[in-house]
């Protein structure tokens, strides 16, 4: 399986100090969308983020996949994004792209974190969805400890008032 990110959840692995950790895995079955990578990497700079913050996530982002995943004009991809992007629209276009390359391919799960971003990726893929704890699950079978996905876990919960599933 290959896991579609959306940009807040690598917002969140980064800002719970993990990063580094993450790096340390390498290469991962992840893939970054160019409008995930634009929201990640490239809009930080833009918006007056700090040069380590910018940095850093760049280093995370090729780390983890190398480059961006293009979606191309003319797609099956790109034809799905134009669809989802139809109003009323309550999502990015950086989540709807991620859920647009989810759609395309099956061995492709969708990993959001806004509740309506989930919600359409639950009708849009028939449930090929995770959220940030599924998502740290499957870091830890790469080598994550369970400390740095409690980092993540707890940073939710104080921010957002996120409860934790019951498994975890």
């Amino acid at each position: 399986m290959r896991y579609v990110l959306d940009a807040d959840v690598l917002v969140h692995l980064q800002r719970a100090g993990i990063a580094s950790a993450v790096v340390a895995l390498g290469p991962l079955p992840v893939v970054l969308t160019d409008l995930i990578w634009h929201e990640f990497v490239v809009a930080p700079q833009s918006a007056g983020a700090s040069p380590r913050t910018v940095a850093e996530a760049r280093t995370l982002a090729q780390t983890m996949v190398g480059q961006a995943t293009v979606i191309l004009s003319g797609s099956p991809e790109a034809a799905i994004l134009a669809a989802l992007l139809r109003p009323p629209v309550t999502e990015d276009s950086g989540e709807l792209s991620v859920i647009a390359y989810a759609a395309c391919h099956d061995d492709a799960i969708a990993v959001l974190f806004d509740r309506k971003a989930l919600h359409r990726g639950v009708e849009e893929l028939r449930g090929r969805v995770l959220s940030v704890h599924g998502f740290l699950e499957v870091l830890e079978r790469h080598g994550l400890s369970r400390a740095n996905s409690d980092l993540v876990s707890q940073r939710l919960r104080r921010q957002y008032a996120f409860r934790e599933p019951h498994w975890w």
